[in-house]
This record gives structure tokens, C-alpha cells and sequence, in this order.
């Protein structure tokens, strides 16, 4: 698994916490769990994604915290959707594209297509695989 798609599924973990357990993060957690991330190695460019993947990760966390307990969202991600709907998973489709521009794997060619398809509400390169990607970028 690559340090990008690890890192992803990093975020992912802390979107579901903080939707699934608003009263357990606070200012502290937040700053934790960003000094943890950085400790694994990370670039520039995503230390910038994951400050904006925190900051989203705060906002869910003041909007579930708040007792909005009534609205209905069995999955933790449809929680995220109602809270910041595409505007939380930006921040991680950028963590993800600037993954596979910089080192190209099958995982994040689907993490990508993943990510854009929820923020964009549309598909990423409708019917184009990885190695047909691959081949178009001159990398094959």
C-alpha cells in the first residue's frame, strides 16, 4: 500500500471518528492526530491537503456535537455528506490526485475515480481503466 492511500484511509478514519464520536475530539485530539500523520513522512504538498482535511474534520465535529443526533445518517460517510457534503471530501481528492500524479499506482487511480465521483457528482474518466490512463500519461 502506498504512503498516499494510507494516508487517505488516515483521513478517512478521522472523518468517521469525528462523525461517529464528536464528544471524544476537541482541539488536542485534532493537533494529536495531525502531529501523528506528519511523524509518517509527508510531502508539502500534503501537509497542505491534511491541514484542510483537519479543518473539515473540526467543522464535523462542532456540527455533530451540536445534537443534530436527529438526523438521520446510518453511514458514517452519509453523516460527513450531511454536514459538509463535497466541501469535507475535497480536501482528501486532492491528497489523492496529487498521489497519482507524483507516484502512479492502480490504488489511487481508484481512489481517485472514487473521490471525484463524490465530490463532483460526476464520474472521473468515465470508462478509462489504469493502464489505459497509464498509457495516455507516456508511462507505460
Amino acid at each position: 500500500m502506498s504512503a498516499t492511500v494510507s494516508l487517505l484511509a488516515a483521513v478517512d478514519r478521522l472523518y468517521e471518528s469525528v462523525v461517529t464520536d464528536p464528544e471524544a475530539w476537541g482541539p488536542q485530539g485534532f493537533a494529536d492526530w495531525a502531529e501523528e500523520v506528519a511523524a509518517t513522512g509527508i510531502t508539502r504538498n500534503q501537509a497542505r491537503s491534511v491541514r484542510r482535511c483537519v479543518r473539515a474534520a473540526e467543522r464535523l465535529q462542532a456540527f455533530w456535537g451540536q445534537g443534530q443526533a436527529a438526523v438521520a445518517a446510518d453511514d458514517w460517510r452519509a453523516r460527513v455528506d450531511v454536514a459538509l457534503g463535497a466541501r469535507a471530501w475535497r480536501p482528501a481528492l486532492e491528497l489523492a490526485e496529487t498521489g497519482l500524479e507524483e507516484d502512479p499506482s492502480p490504488e489511487l487511480f481508484d481512489e481517485v475515480q472514487r473521490r471525484f465521483r463524490v465530490v463532483n457528482s460526476r464520474p472521473w474518466l468515465d470508462g478509462v481503466d489504469y493502464p489505459t490512463w497509464l498509457a495516455g500519461r507516456g508511462k507505460v
